[in-house]
């Protein structure tokens, strides 16, 4: 027993560092993660409230320039976000009567720390419906004036797009 004792205490000698830094490492990942951390969405869905925000004052400015439309209040509505569209490599087996699919991200690979998926496209956010309020809503002409600039400029339909008259 006693040649298994000294063994063992010079084995901690000899290895007190290793020991001292596995430890350590152990205690850090038992740490809890901050929660300063903010969600990568909750930044995109700010870009695209702030793009809706930007695109309802651009268009309100450029509405009041139609004759007989006075003042203008925008109101847009987003059907989704922005949206990253990763390329992938599909796989396809045919066994007889059963296909079977097999999709994979491409990575694009720059030295051993840097990994990046590859994007195919980025697609804006999309409008799902447009609201006007103004002055001249009365008049049948600066109605379809409005109607036809609005769905110009966001995509929309006619039957997307509300105009009414301003108290």
């Amino acid at each position: 027993m006693k040649p298994f004792l000294e063994k063992v205490t010079q084995g901690m000698k000899k290895y007190k560092y290793v020991a001292l830094v596995l430890l350590l490492g152990i205690a850090l990942l038992m740490l809890p993660e901050s929660k300063e951390k903010k969600p990568e969405t909750k930044q995109v869905q700010s870009d695209d409230a702030s793009y809706a925000q930007s695109m309802q004052e651009r268009l309100a400015q450029m509405l009041t320039q139609i004759e007989g439309a006075g003042r203008v209040e925008v109101m847009l509505s987003l059907e989704y976000g922005t949206r990253t569209e990763y390329q992938s490599d599909i796989h396809r087996d045919v066994d007889g009567e059963r296909t079977n699919e097999e999709h994979k991200t491409v990575i694009l690979s720059e030295g051993s720390a840097y990994d990046k998926a590859a994007v195919s496209a980025v697609r804006y956010p999309q409008f799902q419906g447009a609201v006007v309020v103004c002055q001249g809503a009365d008049r049948p002409s600066v109605r379809l004036d409005i109607i036809n600039a609005v769905s110009a400029l966001t995509g929309l339909g006619s039957d997307r797009i509300t105009v009414v008259k301003m108290n």
